[in-house]
């Protein structure tokens, strides 16, 4: 409970906007960021990220809802992104849409947030899952996905550090990001044998995750970096 409330002294009603497009997995986030005190607004509407126009258009209209945008927490996906093929028999149709498509989006998403923030000091935390960072047999689209969201959060973050704006990356475990890849080949931890997560378990969405975000946007210090959350498995940069 006490770290609870000085999680929430953080927050101190931030005023939230979070972006998650094609990924409903990670649909609590709002309310569980509200739960540490934030005020939240939601944006998965496909019909709100068709191009960059209307981006912009509905984080203006967040914004104004909002009063002001303190943090950005942004992950986006799909489907087609999550469906395991093997890499030499994806088509040209199917990259592009499980990887090219969602990846012009995280560009758009991150182009209209810098328009829409113009200037103001503000946190952007972007969500993807673990796996990224180890490759995982059939989920090359995924994964490259991710790795290029996170290319552009390092590249934004020290064109904007100056504005005062921090961008990081989050690697949730990758059951939690989207629980369909359950049913994928994921990665066995590098140690010997399988043991659980250092912590026992990987955080929720509700949980830890949230947590985890919270914190970010209370910390002015931290920019630039990938940091994994799923408990201890996955320790790696």
């Amino acid at each position: 409970m006490a770290e609870q409330g000085r999680i929430s002294q953080q927050l101190n009603g931030a005023k939230v906007l979070v972006a998650t497009p094609g990924c409903p997995g990670l649909h609590g986030l709002p309310d569980a960021l509200r739960a540490l005190g934030a005020e939240c607004l939601s944006l998965n509407l496909a019909s709100d990220f068709t191009d960059l126009a209307a981006i912009e258009s509905a984080f203006t209209r967040a914004r104004t809802a909002l009063g002001a945008v303190d943090a950005l927490v942004l992950a986006v996906g799909n489907a087609q992104s999550r469906q395991a093929r093997p890499l030499a028999e994806q088509s040209a149709e199917q990259w592009r849409a499980a990887c090219l498509d969602p990846l012009r989006t995280s560009r758009h998403c991150l182009q209209a947030a810098g328009r829409v923030l113009a200037g103001q000091p503000a946190s952007i935390v972007l969500l993807g899952p673990n796996l990224s960072l180890t490759g995982a047999p059939g989920l090359v689209a995924l994964s490259v996905l991710s790795e290029g969201q996170r290319g552009m959060m390092k590249s934004a973050a020290r064109q904007w550090g100056g504005q005062g704006i921090r961008l990081n990356w989050l690697g949730v475990a990758s059951t939690v990001f989207a629980a369909e890849l359950a049913d994928a080949r994921l990665p066995q931890s590098p140690e010997l044998g399988p043991p659980p997560p250092a912590l026992g378990a990987a955080p929720e969405v509700d949980g830890g995750v949230a947590r985890s975000i919270a914190m970010l946007i209370g910390s002015i210090d931290v920019t630039g970096a990938s940091i994994p959350v799923d408990g201890g498995l996955w320790m790696v940069p």
